[in-house]
């Protein structure tokens, strides 16, 4: 093989305008989160941005004003962004309680991630786990593995 140049991906266009205060507020936010790597990230009905772990556990936690969860409703495409504005409305993260963050009602939280999936998951390719373990111990602190995947 040449020593040609081999053409770069193509950039991630974000569909928000980085330089607005309160996309740079949720940034900030979502930066201190710890994430599962099985896990979501999801804004609840009850205006409560989480970060769950594939069996829906809460590893972390913040409450979204309703201007906050506008902007963040603007990091997705049109079609998805009316069905959750419907869903959500002009709900105020601010106004739930404290301890419901981490033990919400119920029908807030979205379904746990299918066994099957999980399945898949540790039955991955050596290679391919290996990857994720040197993630894990190398490049980021915040991601865990709490389903034990890539035991």
């Amino acid at each position: 093989m040449d020593n040609e140049e081999q053409p770069s991906a193509p950039k991630c266009v974000p569909l928000h305008d980085v330089n607005d205060p309160f996309q740079k507020e949720i940034s900030s936010m979502l930066k201190s989160f710890t994430y599962d790597i099985m896990g979501i990230l999801a804004l609840g009905k009850d205006g409560i941005m989480r970060s769950l772990t594939a069996d829906r556990k809460v590893l972390s936690a913040e409450a979204f004003r309703p201007e906050l969860v506008k902007a963040f409703l603007q990091r997705f495409p049109k079609q998805y962004r009316k069905l959750w504005e419907q869903d959500i409305g002009d709900v105020d993260g601010t106004m739930t309680p404290r301890e419901k963050w981490f033990a919400p009602d119920d029908g807030i939280l979205p379904a746990p991630l299918p066994q099957e999936k999980l399945d898949e998951a540790r039955n991955d390719d050596e290679e391919r786990k290996e990857k994720m373990r040197e993630m894990l111990k190398n490049k980021d602190k915040r991601y865990i593995d709490a389903m034990g995947v890539l035991d």
